[in-house]
């Protein structure tokens, strides 16, 4: 029963700091994210619910990078607030030894760790692939779509002019419509007497009457092929057909484990793939590697010592485990044989770190 109390009682502890840690780091991160987003928005024109969706499909990728960071910081907070109230010493005078105070704070990492590796292998990868795919889709529509009279409107390929025009019945006169080539050199030209515009959300509709077209010969420059209409029915897309190549990023390990075993890729690719799954897992498991490192200095802390330094030593720490993550993905990118192996750099460090600090410890 006294166990149980404990538990929940330090549990407790370091749940209250690890969401208020995780939740300014998130917003942080996630604030950057924002103004990106809000600025493609005003830039394609698109919608709030796009806003909102692309926003929530970034999330999973940002908490799998704060979550780390935030938990590390909440494990220093929570041992050295115990130890500025003297609730670690009290508790080591009732009895508790270092591996019964620890077990309760391992049980949420290996829960954090679970929860970063499913979010990290897999759900994170397909929120930002749907993310990619949404910002592509309004990058590829003409949404800023405003009919006025006396102003060439820009249509992609295409640039429309209108002399007059009824907005309630889309009535036009004086209809003009240039078409440019790849080198920017006129290569179509309509024009109309009169006509309707029909206007939808993927395409400008007209229906042109008394008119001609004039084209340029795609073989002699200098050739135009011109014709006279009564009636001409033409449709202008508002979308353009654009295809990216899918990002590492956007790919769950599983996709890129099956591609790796197809033997198609190049070295190169191979290497980058292998290091992507490898770093991402490396960062779903730090919050264990964290603990082991933080638990011993919390120890450490004295009863005068207050918060700050618990933050200092987090800032120190999470500094050199993605240094050392960063120096493993250069390594395991250059050198085939470590590709997988090189990331997990922090955790070789850190183990040796660990031991160090857990001997003096305990030797204290």
């Amino acid at each position: 029963m006294r166990i149980s109390i404990f538990t929940k009682y330090i549990a407790k502890s370091l749940l209250t700091f690890f969401v208020a840690v995780v939740g300014i780091l998130t917003l942080v991160i996630f604030m950057n994210h924002f103004i990106r987003v809000l600025n493609m928005a005003m830039a394609y024109g698109t919608g709030f619910g796009w806003i909102v969706s692309s926003l929530l499909n970034i999330l999973p990728d940002v908490f799998c990078l704060s979550a780390p960071m935030a938990f590390q910081i909440a494990v220093l907070l929570t041992l050295t607030n115990m130890s500025e109230h003297g609730e670690l010493i009290a508790l080591r005078a009732a009895g508790f030894s270092f591996k019964e105070i620890v077990r309760p704070l391992l049980a949420c990492a290996v829960g954090l760790s679970v929860l970063l590796i499913v979010t990290g292998n897999w759900l994170s990868p397909r929120s930002y692939k749907k993310f990619l795919d949404r910002r592509d889709e309004a990058r590829s529509k003409i949404t800023k779509v405003t009919l006025e009279p006396k102003t060439f409107l820009n249509l992609g390929e295409w640039e429309l002019y209108l002399e007059n025009l009824d907005e309630k019945s889309g009535e036009a006169h004086q209809i003009h419509l240039i078409k440019k080539g790849d080198n920017g050199a006129l290569s179509t030209k309509v024009n109309a007497a009169t006509g309707k515009i029909v206007l939808t959300d993927t395409a400008i509709g007209l229906q042109l009457t008394d008119g001609q077209m004039q084209r340029i010969d795609a073989k002699d420059s200098a050739s135009i092929i011109a014709a006279n209409f009564d009636n001409y029915t033409m449709s202008i897309s508002l979308t353009k057909d654009h295809r990216r190549k899918q990002r590492v990023s956007e790919q769950t390990t599983t996709k890129l484990l099956r591609r790796i075993q197809a033997g198609t890729l190049p070295k190169e690719t191979v290497n980058e793939y292998r290091t992507e799954i490898s770093v991402r897992n490396v960062l779903a498991l730090s919050p264990i590697l964290m603990l082991f490192i933080s638990c011993p200095l919390g120890f450490s802390l004295g009863k005068r010592t207050n918060k700050g330094w618990g933050m200092l030593f987090s800032v120190i720490i999470i500094f050199a485990f993605y240094l050392l993550m960063t120096l493993g993905l250069s390594i395991g990118k250059k050198y085939a044989c470590l590709s997988y192996v090189a990331p997990c750099l922090p955790f070789f460090v850190g183990v040796f770190v660990a031991q160090y600090l857990w001997k003096k410890r305990l030797n204290i």
